[in-house]
């Protein structure tokens, strides 16, 4: 089911945001109108915050492509230490953005409501009593985790067998992610 709600991923995400709810054992899926707009809200949430570092990236990838179509590689060249540190500049933003983005997603799930999410200041103060450090450390185990999961995926030749492997893999990552971000909040809470 899980699968098929892929193909409808606002349902999907819907119940990712079940997930993050901390029903236990693991919820059903469920088809349901509310499910389909828990989803929408749940991507509009990360889009939200996710917005900067897209915008910047966006722009720095512009700015080079122009660069390089009106004058090619040796216009690219003398700025290149810039053109990096723009695209370190992006990394931090995103990193920074993608922090408060997931406590987010699951502070919107636990409290049933959109605008809980944008509360800045009580997502700050979660990450404060988990420790920033302690936090970015968690945060930087699941990520390599789930891109060792891809990388290791996309290592298989066959195309058609890598795709079907990355949308099998989505699903249980997805899950597992949501389910210890849940976890993560609910030691920022007790």
């Amino acid at each position: 089911m899980l699968l098929v709600s892929l193909i409808i991923f606002p349902v999907f995400f819907g119940h990712i945001v079940r997930v993050m709810r901390g029903e236990k054992p693991a919820p059903p899926v469920e088809w349901s109108l509310r499910s389909f707009a828990d989803g929408i809200k749940l991507l509009v949430i990360w889009f939200f915050y996710t917005l900067p570092a897209i915008v910047a990236g966006s722009l720095l990838v512009g700015y080079v492509v122009v660069m390089y179509e009106m004058e090619g590689v040796k216009a690219i060249e003398p700025v290149l230490p810039e053109i990096i540190g723009g695209f370190l500049v992006v990394f931090v933003v995103y990193i920074f953005t993608a922090l408060v983005a997931n406590l987010a997603g699951v502070r919107f799930a636990r409290e049933r409501s959109f605008f809980a999410a944008f509360s800045i200041r009580k997502l700050w103060g979660l990450v404060d009593r988990l420790g920033v450090w302690e936090y970015v450390v968690a945060v930087v185990l699941i990520s390599a985790f789930s891109n060792a999961v891809v990388t290791v995926i996309m290592l298989i030749p066959v195309d058609i067998v890598m795709f079907a492997l990355e949308v099998l893999a989505f699903i249980p990552l997805a899950v597992f992610q949501a389910r210890y971000y849940s976890r993560i909040y609910d030691l920022a809470t007790e």
